[in-house]
């Protein structure tokens, strides 16, 4: 038995066990179908719902199963073989529900979160701007103080489940701002269709079809003071402070990814037979299914030691960051050598393999690039 799984308890085994069974009855016959339309999933979202899977994390009097992280990134890898665009999509959903049950008031959370956790709502966090990144410091969506409310004007981009999700959680600058502070704030604002000056334009990607993302435009949209999230100028706190869980989350995606592509080029090599011998009977190939295996290995060990930390109170931006761009690379190397292992065949857009590599490229960008990752993590070793 391995480290890993010596570690995991029943109800880590129970969680991943339910992910599987979810992959493999409702994931995987809808895969096909939503590359090819390119369909924001829902149905698949809701059934994720019922089976527990939105609300991992999540209070049990709010209908969440109030379990651990480690848990939630064992669901989210298994998932993510089946489909990443589902795996970033629960993904994103989560992350918009956790500050929610957070920083939210009694009846915000009464409002929004059985529902999130059963996915009749959908949720986005909108914090990342074309000029800003997601620095919340560097915002120009601004909060203009409205008569029993606030009215929210600015552009931001991509946002998983923007556009579509029934609330958004929109980062903006409270004017005029506090004498104490930026004024640096979370608005719930619900769907776009259902708020005038709300428009949401989809950008298309290389991979990850299904998941919907693109540039949100607010421009005087009018929410009441019930919509304010935690407390003026708590913003930086509420969008910041599940970063670390979010980074190790995508890196549990990213083994997610990279193990579906190991899986199909090591049967391959072993029944693939060129000049009288399996593939894998050739130590070019040998090699690069050694790599593959190791590189995943590392990477698997990586997320849930960052996930585990996490769970037990003590996580850290080292351990996310290191978690995240290690699993990253190491989706883009397995995907990217297990097309090589099929040759040829690889190639086609009949096999998954080329959907598995498109899927991976991401995660080496979003959540904080692969650069960002690593000059993070140097400078809490430097201590800088």
């Amino acid at each position: 038995m391995s480290l890993i799984e010596n570690a995991l308890s029943d109800e880590h085994c129970e969680f991943r066990e339910r992910a599987a069974a979810f992959a493999e009855d409702v994931v995987e016959p809808e895969a096909d179908r939503i590359e090819r339309t390119d369909e924001f999933p829902r149905e698949v979202i809701e059934a994720a719902g019922d089976r527990g899977l939105l609300g991992i994390l999540l209070p049990e009097a709010y209908g969440g199963e109030g379990s651990d992280f480690l848990s939630y990134c064992l669901a989210v890898e298994r998932i993510a073989q089946a489909s990443g665009a589902v795996a970033e999509t629960i993904q994103g959903h989560t992350f918009a529900a956790l500050p929610i049950a957070n920083f939210g008031t009694a009846a915000q959370k009464e409002e929004y979160l059985e529902s999130m956790a059963s996915g009749d709502t959908v949720g986005a966090m909108l914090l990342t701007e074309p000029d800003a990144g997601s620095s919340p410091t560097e915002l120009s969506t601004v909060a203009e103080t409205d008569e029993d409310g606030y009215s929210l004007s600015g552009e931001k981009a991509f946002g998983t489940n923007a556009g579509i999700a029934d609330v958004h959680l929109v980062v903006a600058r409270k004017r005029p701002a506090p004498e104490d502070g930026h004024g640096v704030s979370v608005f719930l604002t619900p769907e776009a269709d259902e708020q005038e000056g709300f428009t949401f334009d989809r950008t298309e990607f290389m991979g990850m079809k299904g998941h919907v993302t693109g540039d949100s435009t607010l421009e005087n949209v009018f929410v009441d003071e019930s919509s304010l999230l935690g407390e003026i100028g708590q913003g930086f706190r509420i969008a910041m402070g599940t970063i670390d869980m979010a980074r190790t989350g995508l890196g549990a995606i990213g083994t997610g990814i990279a193990t579906a592509a190991f899986e199909e080029a090591v049967d391959y090599a072993g029944d693939r037979e060129q000049g009288g011998q399996p593939v894998g009977g050739y130590q070019a190939v040998q090699v690069l299914i050694a790599d593959m295996d190791a590189r995943l290995d590392a990477a698997r060990h990586l997320v849930y030691n960052s996930a585990t930390a996490i769970a037990n109170g003590n996580g850290s931006t080292r351990q996310s960051s290191k978690a995240k761009y290690v699993a990253s690379d190491a989706a883009e190397f397995v995907t990217r050598n297990a097309i090589q292992v099929h040759g040829g065949k690889g190639y086609r857009t009949d096999l998954p393999l080329e959907r598995y590599y498109r899927d991976a490229k991401i995660l080496s960008i979003i959540g904080g690039t692969t650069e960002i990752q690593k000059t993070t993590a140097a400078s809490e070793v430097l201590d800088l």
